[in-house]
């Protein structure tokens, strides 16, 4: 970014070939060095996405707030302002970890941060920065809110007759306004019923279903690599982030939401399935009312559909 405006990609990035295949729009280190001594500012976006510490940073912070978190960065060099004033339409903490920034925010005037200052500014709230006489470098969190009327959208989505489409005409002098009305009112009514009837506790289960914190998956590629050689000795966790919430189902069978899909099990897979959500190291042999075939066929599944990480 450069005075509020993006900088023409073409500027810092290039043309690589990789695989076999070209790639456009490749950074290129060299040029976007030259735009930043030349006064613009880089801006790494979704840096939780990429870097590590930053997204379980993030993680963690999501766990506690339940709302989503996106992480952006902005390297700026001296005298520049990256944007102009503006508003987000999302809760921003800007965590300043090199240099200084002098920041105006409406109602607040002018401040300066330093390295280790963090200033809230509440969404819809006008500001901008700029950088003094070094080089700057901060994070913004963003807290992207899940608000009520959201959820009350998510909720009539479910009722399938407000899919219908209008009737045909709707719009012109062909006698159907009256059937648009009467559909209108049909809906409207479908609407009502569904508010009406709604139980809150389903709605609220609803909602925290959706925003379970997102699962991490270190390690998953070298579990499955192991799993070659995974045998009743082998030594197998619960992998990092939320646990799977365990269900019985109509025919006895455990039903693991694992927040991005589920699975199913024999119900004789319940002790065992206790003992994994523990969270503590087990082998293989020591996992409970199973044989021993039944073992390796449950940490292999488990495994594969990275609920569980082998570690030993």
């Amino acid at each position: 970014m450069r005075d509020g405006q993006p900088v023409d990609a073409a500027a810092w990035t290039g043309r690589v070939r990789l695989g076999g295949r070209w790639l456009d729009d490749v950074v290129d280190p060299v040029a976007l060095g030259r735009q930043l001594r030349d006064g613009a500012t880089v801006v790494l976006q979704s840096l939780h996405r990429t870097v590590p510490s930053v997204g379980g940073f993030a993680g963690a912070l999501e766990a506690q707030v339940s709302h989503p978190v996106q992480v952006n960065a902005y390297l700026a060099p001296p005298g520049s302002a990256g944007l102009a004033a503006h508003a987000d339409d999302h809760d921003v903490f800007a965590v300043q970890l090199h240099g200084t920034k002098r920041w105006w925010v409406d109602g607040l005037g002018d401040l300066d941060l330093v390295a280790g200052d963090v200033l809230y500014v509440p969404a819809g709230t006008r500001h901008r920065a700029e950088t003094g006489e070094r080089s700057s470098l901060h994070l913004t969190v963003g807290i992207i809110r899940v608000t009520y009327r959201q959820a009350v959208q998510r909720l009539l989505a479910r009722e399938a007759a407000l899919d219908a489409p209008l009737p045909l005409g709707f719009a012109s002098s062909t006698g159907a306004e009256d059937a648009l009305e009467l559909g209108l009112g049909d809906a409207v009514q479908a609407a009502a019923k569904v508010l009406v009837d709604a139980d809150p506790a389903d709605v609220a289960g609803h909602e925290r279903r959706r925003r379970r914190p997102r699962v991490r998956h270190d390690g998953h590629l070298a579990s499955l690599v192991a799993l070659d050689d995974l045998d009743a000795d082998s030594v197998v966790v619960l992998r990092d982030g939320p646990q799977p919430v365990v269900s019985v189902e109509d025919d006895g069978r455990l039903r693991l939401d694992l927040g991005e899909r589920v699975l199913h099990l024999p119900a004789g897979a319940d002790a065992s399935i206790d003992r994994l959500l523990s969270g503590e190291r087990c082998r293989v042999a020591d996992l409970p009312d199973l044989t021993p075939r039944s073992r390796l066929v449950v940490a292999r599944r488990l495994v594969a559909e990275g609920m569980l990480l082998v570690v030993g």
